[in-house]
């Protein structure tokens, strides 16, 4: 019986302790320079300390207009109802949005840092591109002047060849033109030495015959 009785004590306890924690709110002392933190719910009660404003406590019950409350300590005391307030005070609130915007500007900064290392890496990578669209755009270029010099030279070669073809073709003209007339006058002598040789005959023929003739005319 008395391991269950310590067993139920025991429940009990911890629904009353975890009540407890659950019905806690956090609340905060006023914009009051000074609030007394009293051992027990009444101004007869010892003062523990003074608390100053916007001190945050811990509610953990109410008693004839005090509330029992801990501070951060851990330390455990009464103050007057009247001057504690739910709402946190304007000066943590200020506090808080100032620790919220160190935050978001250390955020910002670190993003800017970011941000700028990105784009670094991203002009440094342009210009690596720029730079070797450079050295191929040189490449071509240099290859290009090479074949315009080529170009320029093989015109200059046919231009001369053109002029040889030119000069040479006048000359084989002028050669087929003598070579015909060589021909022509060679024809004519030959054929003028023919005509001379026929006549020579002919006169030969008559001048055999003729004698002939007169040869047969002593005999009769």
């Amino acid at each position: 019986m008395t391991k269950l009785f310590l067993r139920i004590c025991a429940v009990i306890l911890f629904i009353i302790g975890v009540t407890a924690i659950c019905h806690a709110q956090t609340a905060y002392v006023s914009d009051m320079l000074i609030l007394t933190f009293r051992k027990g719910p009444g101004p007869g009660y010892p003062v523990i300390s003074a608390l100053k404003s916007d001190t945050p406590l811990t509610v953990i019950k109410e008693s004839n207009g005090y509330l029992k409350v801990e501070l951060s300590s851990g330390e455990q005391g009464w103050v007057d109802k009247k001057y504690v307030v739910t709402d946190p005070p304007k000066s943590i609130i200020i506090d808080r949005l100032k620790k919220e915007n160190a935050t978001l500007k250390d955020k910002i900064s670190t993003l800017t840092e970011q941000t700028d290392q990105i784009a670094l890496e991203q002009l440094k990578k342009e210009n690596r591109t720029l730079a070797q669209n450079l050295e191929t755009l040189k490449t071509q270029y240099a290859a290009l002047k090479t074949a315009s010099a080529n170009i320029t030279d093989t015109l200059k070669e046919n231009e001369r060849l053109k002029t040889r073809t030119a000069s040479l073709s006048a000359a084989l003209a002028q050669q087929k033109e003598e070579s015909g007339f060589m021909f022509k006058t060679g024809m004519i002598k030959w054929f003028l030495a023919g005509v001379g040789v026929l006549l020579l005959g002919w006169v030969i023929g008559l001048s055999v015959s003729s004698r002939q003739g007169g040869s047969g005319s002593l005999l009769d």
